[in-house]
């Protein structure tokens, strides 16, 4: 006797297709509570996002400055970041931390089904940006170099480096992206673990990374990243 597929029923509340919608829903601005630095700047970029009428908000890091990985308050009931783990014990607690803070946004774009801008506090945003425009793509939102120094703004953007192969986002310090990519990044880490700093996890041969314009760009006073296994630019920026 043949068997016939029940037709699959979800409750309201369960969302089971991709909505599809490529408006971003917010800007982020990854912050460290009661740190003076990370709030000055913070503050900067929030900002720089309302002066060209951005939805922007702050969200709360994950704290690694004491030697201690601190979670927010927010996130102490978030059980999904315990899946995430540390594979390279190399790594120095802000590092990790670093990592966690990024983490947790790709986990809200995915929730949301929207895209989002994901800023680290040095970021100052200079034009408007409101549609993800690469589906499941990273888009790179703009750097130091192409602000100051006159980079060109090309739809490949320049790559952090570690080796002749080893390519990654240069800088993880503005970018955003769609729930496709995220979902993608998410699978990636839960995979490999957390097995280098943020910035190198983003391999460009694996995730792709584009550019569209010169939207903001990263502009540091000191870094909250300290003891670095290495320092793939040769700097402390």
């Amino acid at each position: 006797m043949e068997e016939k597929f029940k037709k699959i029923t979800h409750e309201p509340s369960l969302e089971l297709n991709f909505s599809f919608n490529m408006e971003i829903e917010s800007a982020y601005v990854i912050t460290l509570r009661g740190h003076e630095t990370s709030e000055r700047l913070a503050r900067r970029c929030l900002e720089s996002a309302k002066n060209h009428n951005m939805p922007i908000k702050l969200w709360p890091a994950y704290d690694g400055t004491s030697g201690e990985i601190k979670t927010p308050h927010e996130f102490q009931n978030q059980n999904f970041m315990r899946w995430f783990k540390v594979l390279d014990p190399h790594l120095s607690p802000t590092e990790v931390a670093c990592s966690l803070s990024h983490i947790s946004l790709w986990a809200r774009c995915v929730e949301m089904d929207r895209p989002i801008i994901i800023l680290e506090h040095d970021a100052i945003v200079v034009a408007p940006f409101k549609v993800h425009p690469l589906f499941s793509c990273i888009t790179y939102l703009g750097s130091y170099e192409q602000a100051k120094q006159q980079w060109a703004v090309v739809p490949t953007p320049p790559h952090g480096s570690h080796g002749a192969n080893y390519h990654f986002i240069c800088r993880a310090h503005a970018y955003s992206i769609d729930p496709f990519v995220a979902k993608n990044m998410l699978a990636h880490v839960l995979r490999h673990g957390i097995c280098e700093s943020l910035d190198l996890m983003l391999r460009a041969d694996l995730f792709p990374v584009l550019q569209v314009g010169l939207i903001a760009y990263d502009e540091p006073e000191g870094t909250t990243i300290v003891n670095r296994k290495r320092d793939p630019y040769g700097t402390n920026r």
